[in-house]
């Protein structure tokens, strides 16, 4: 059992998270990542970020403040050499040599997925995270497999793989779960094509992890976010951690929108939708040309709450910017101090377009001109957070000097 951290017993009677992470680079029985891929290995390589993506997300998660304590922390992770080459505290994890406890094998998600979910079913008010990296394919909306290190090893085709449907509904309340936690997030950083070698077969069998019995009412929060949208293929890097690792741990740290004081000093939120309002951000400043999907039992939980606004990129842009300049913008924040001043000579040939890093909050901007009928120009405030939209625009051809 590859249980990392476990701290249920100084935390009897409390509300706590229960986290299990599996990220597998080194397939088995695929081709390396630069050799030739080939129908009987279904045109899959192994992948060289996957569990370096799984290893930095539970890093984040073990250093940082979550809304509930971690109580249990499960790891598997099957790395490539790449992986262990780029990442000394990733190499320096017991037990991921080929063959070791903690690699990425159908047995050992079977052991630790079956364990967690009896740990998850002590407590409804705990929470539970899922976060899966590696291959995936799609066979239906929201139906996905997920495949294991030894996935293709010899005996049915799909045999050392599960499907994301049988952890979603094996995690739902019922007379066998009937305390289990009701908030649970999934993250799945996994392509969701449909490999041409899968028609060859007549619907290949996934064997069931929790062979999911009818459940009750389900009241659960359980978003699942998955890396990239249907037939589409997710996006790794060499070495590094995938986009969407490297999103999420952003959106951890930032995405919040609006203030919460419904329970004392005001806390800054981080939903499910808030987090992927800042992945599809982040997406979009990549031009990834893909954007992520939300899906499950969606509601908003709240993963974990900041203490002070987050910082905003934000965007300003003033048309016609070659009928002001010269002219002097600046950014006020809503006790009247100037949060920035902006280059308008610098930004002419870009037609007056600005880009700054702010706290959430309330912002004006204001303008000054000796072209402009109304001098200084000062705008309406504006809620500024990372839901944009951007760039906020200010069309000042009504108010320029004839």
């Amino acid at each position: 059992m590859a249980i990392v951290i476990d701290k249920r017993q100084e935390l009897v009677g409390q509300d706590g998270i229960h986290v299990l992470i599996v990220g597998v680079s080194d397939y088995l029985n695929l081709p390396d990542i630069d050799d030739p891929s080939a129908e009987p290995t279904w045109f899959l390589n192994k992948l060289t970020s996957a569990a370096i993506s799984a290893f930095t997300t539970y890093e984040w998660i073990r250093h940082s403040p979550l809304r509930l304590p971690l109580k249990t922390v499960r790891l598997l992770l099957s790395p490539s050499a790449a992986e262990l080459a780029a990442v000394p505290a990733l190499a320096a994890m017991p037990d991921i040599t080929v063959g070791g406890g903690r690699r990425a094998t159908r047995a050992a998600f079977d052991a630790d997925a079956l364990a967690w979910r009896n740990d998850a079913n002590a407590n409804s008010n705990d929470m539970t995270i899922f976060y899966f990296a590696g291959h995936g394919m799609q066979r239906g909306p929201e139906e996905g497999v997920l495949l294991l290190e030894d996935f293709l090893a010899p005996g049915p085709p799909l045999a050392k793989a599960f499907e994301i449907g049988d952890i979603r509904n094996g995690m739902a309340p019922s007379d066998q779960l009937p305390n289990i936690a009701l908030t649970q997030f999934y993250f799945i950083d996994a392509c969701l094509s449909r490999p041409e070698t899968q028609k060859k077969y007549v619907n290949p069998q996934v064997p069931n992890v929790f062979g999911a019995v009818l459940n009750g009412v389900d009241r659960r929060e359980a978003p699942m976010l998955f890396s990239t949208v249907d037939g589409a293929l997710a996006l790794g890097r060499q070495g590094q951690p995938s986009h969407f690792a490297e999103a999420l741990r952003m959106a951890l740290d930032v995405a919040a929108e609006d203030p919460d004081d419904s329970q004392g000093p005001t806390l800054w939120p981080i939903t499910s939708m808030t987090i992927k309002n800042a992945l599809d951000a982040y997406y979009r400043k990549q031009n990834l040309g893909t954007k992520v999907k939300m899906g499950g039992v969606v509601g908003q939980p709240v993963i974990r709450y900041l203490d002070q606004p987050p910082p905003v990129d934000i965007s300003i842009q003033v048309q016609p910017g070659n009928h002001i300049t010269p002219c002097n913008i600046w950014l006020y924040d809503d006790n009247n101090v100037p949060a920035s001043q902006f280059d308008a000579a610098s930004a002419q040939a870009a037609g007056l377009s600005f880009e700054a890093t702010v706290r959430a909050g309330f912002y004006r901007v204001q303008i000054a001109s000796d072209r402009l009928q109304m001098n200084p120009y000062r705008s309406g405030q504006k809620f500024v957070t990372q839901r944009g939209p951007w760039p906020w625009l200010h069309n000042l051809a009504a108010i320029i000097k004839p």
